[in-house]
């Protein structure tokens, strides 16, 4: 009786064993995906700021582009300026008053 109760208590440590083993592995698999998750965020997050800079500096470009044009314009005919500048301000008073 007593080599089957040791012959047991062999087998349910070994169980024991196992399922340690088994958790551990998973706990690591788990921790190593998860690096990996953070790792892709990170490289992510830099390409999409990298994105985001040059999208600002095209717009900035442009704005200056647009802003040289108009000085050159102002410079050129200062009068038609003047001119499209109040018709600008009707334009949006009449369109202010409406709402």
């Amino acid at each position: 009786m007593a080599s089957m109760t040791s012959s047991s208590t062999g087998r349910v440590e070994q169980a024991a064993d196992s399922a340690r083993d088994a958790i551990n592995t998973t706990r690591e698999s788990f921790s190593e995906a998860g690096d990996a998750v953070r790792k892709a965020a990170r490289v992510g997050a830099k390409e999409a700021a990298a994105y985001g800079r040059d999208g600002a500096d095209r717009a900035y470009a442009a704005a200056q582009d647009v802003s040289r044009s108009v000085s050159d314009y102002i410079r050129q005919r200062p009068v038609e300026s003047v001119l499209i500048g109040l018709g600008g301000l009707v334009i949006a008073s009449l369109l202010l008053r409406r709402r």
